[in-house]
């Protein structure tokens, strides 16, 4: 659950909200900051269930752990 919120926040920092609603000047600062805000939480938030998958499957094995914690949901779970 971590996983996907991080990676959905990550994604949502992408999205320059301060242009789509014609914000400008203080404004468009604090959207500008916000979006750093929304990506920083989501990198640390995926950033941890990521390094779980690293402690429990391996650098090796990290990647499908935590592709298929992403897709189905849950925890990470060690492969096998």
């Amino acid at each position: 659950m971590k996983l996907r919120l991080g990676i959905a926040l990550w994604f949502l920092s992408w999205v320059p909200y301060g242009i789509l609603l014609g914000l400008t000047g203080a404004w468009f600062t604090i959207a500008w900051l916000v979006e750093i805000l929304l990506g920083v939480t989501g990198l640390a938030l995926a950033g941890t269930e990521f390094a779980k998958a690293v402690k429990e499957a391996g650098w090796k094995g990290a990647p499908i752990v935590a592709w298929r914690a992403m897709i189905c949901g849950g925890g990470i779970d060690p492969v096998g």
